[in-house]
């Protein structure tokens, strides 16, 4: 007959601790594997942010170059009162004017077309007083393409036929570390 205060054996000893480091292996090999995973929502949230913050700056700049750049009287390619204003900024013509080498001295949307290159996303962010970029969004890129669209059209067709109302289709792709990219959208219309 057993006695009732007897404890666990060597053998039984052994095996618990046979199955328990089965157990934790088991849990720690599902854990690791979802480790680089958790970083991927921190990542994605940085970048709306910093697509936030570009857009932003976009849509707080004049529609075209040939605009009205403070009060907003006349648009481009318009005729009022008999004066006809310079047509709008061809396509193959978008990208940064000359002197415009910082974002910051872009003065109107299609300055911010990067005509299909990949930049540093620090380029487009606030410097430090020492004129040095942050490093807020180290390792991220940043593709702007800016394309004209018939706003009138329902459609949003690049083509524009009479009577149509010109505007800009602006969009933004990040590039995260991981490689992987996050694409947003904007519509600029000439007002």
């Amino acid at each position: 007959m057993r006695s009732p205060d007897r404890g666990f054996t060597l053998i039984e000893m052994v095996v618990g601790i046979v199955l328990l480091a089965i157990a934790l292996t088991t849990i720690l090999g599902l854990l690791i594997n979802q480790a680089p995973r958790a970083i991927d929502p921190v990542q994605q949230l940085r970048a709306a942010q910093l697509a936030e913050r570009l857009l932003g700056e976009v849509m707080q700049r004049s529609f075209d170059e040939h605009s009205d750049h403070n009060s907003g009287s006349y648009r481009c390619g318009e005729t009022v009162d008999s004066v006809t204003y310079d047509a709008c900024t061809a396509e193959a013509s978008y990208g940064p004017d000359s002197g415009e080498t910082a974002p910051y001295l872009y003065n109107d949307v299609d300055d911010f077309d990067t005509g299909d290159q990949w930049r540093a996303a620090n380029l487009y962010v606030q410097q430090s007083s020492l004129g040095t970029q942050e490093s807020d969004y180290r390792n991220f890129s940043v593709r702007i393409a800016v394309t004209p669209v018939d706003i009138s059209s329902g459609d949003m067709s690049a083509t524009c036929s009479d009577p149509c109302s010109i505007g800009k289709r602006i969009a933004l792709s990040i590039r995260l570390p991981d490689k992987s990219e996050l694409d947003f959208a904007t519509y600029r219309g000439n007002y």
